[in-house]
């Protein structure tokens, strides 16, 4: 069981090197080109847009896993206002 977690932690750690790395590379071809059709200088959008590519996709990650974590821990959160009380 130790052997089975220890391989997924490096798949998992395996998987965000891979996205960082994309990350970089996406923001790279976008800064390439807008600094190519635009006068906006390549390395400072770059780091814009690879800091953008990596943090708004974890915010949102974060944000989702602290919805579920909260309608765990309180379960009448899960139905929310579902409309039955109103009488029309």
């Amino acid at each position: 069981m130790q052997r089975a977690i220890r391989r997924l932690n490096v798949l998992e750690y395996m998987i965000v090197v891979a996205a960082v790395l994309l990350a970089l590379a996406g923001g790279w071809v976008v800064a390439f080109l807008l600094s190519a059709g635009t006068d906006l200088p390549l390395r400072p959008t770059w780091a814009v847009l690879s800091l953008s590519l990596i943090i708004v996709p974890a915010a949102a990650v974060f944000g989702r896993e602290r919805l579920r974590a909260k309608r765990r821990d309180h379960p009448e959160a899960r139905d929310g206002d579902n409309g039955m009380a109103s009488g029309g």
